[in-house]
């Protein structure tokens, strides 16, 4: 009765499959998040065309001087802006989003956005 060894080791076995099963999902769990990582590090990231900015604070996209659509002025700000996903911010990996630079307007605060993708020949 309390020493029946039939059950105690049925019980061992259960358990002991139930422990492998369990190691095995969390593998796969690790490896399809390694594997994410990797896939969306390959893709082509998007990249700020060349901004050439001028010591009062006027920019040049492309060869065009950058004016405010709001005001008309053409006095900016630039800083570079991490386009997050929601993915790679839950898993705490934003550092592989790409980021697009941001002119601000000195004057009224409008946001001009600059991205564009990588050239597939690199």
């Amino acid at each position: 009765m309390l020493g029946d060894s039939k059950t105690g080791g049925d019980e061992i076995a259960v358990s002991t499959i139930g422990f492998i099963l369990f190691g095995m999902v969390l593998v796969l769990f690790f490896f399809g998040i390694f594997a994410l990582i990797v896939r969306l590090s390959a893709r082509r990231p998007t990249h700020s065309p060349p901004l050439i900015p001028s010591a009062d604070g006027r920019y040049e996209v492309m060869g065009k001087r950058v004016v405010c659509q709001h005001c008309g002025q053409e006095s900016f700000k630039a800083q570079e802006i991490l386009l997050n996903t929601w993915l790679l911010s839950l898993l705490r990996i934003d550092w592989l989003d790409s980021s697009a630079t941001v002119l601000t307007c000195n004057t009224c605060g409008r946001l001009t956005w600059f991205a564009q993708e990588e050239p597939a020949d690199k």
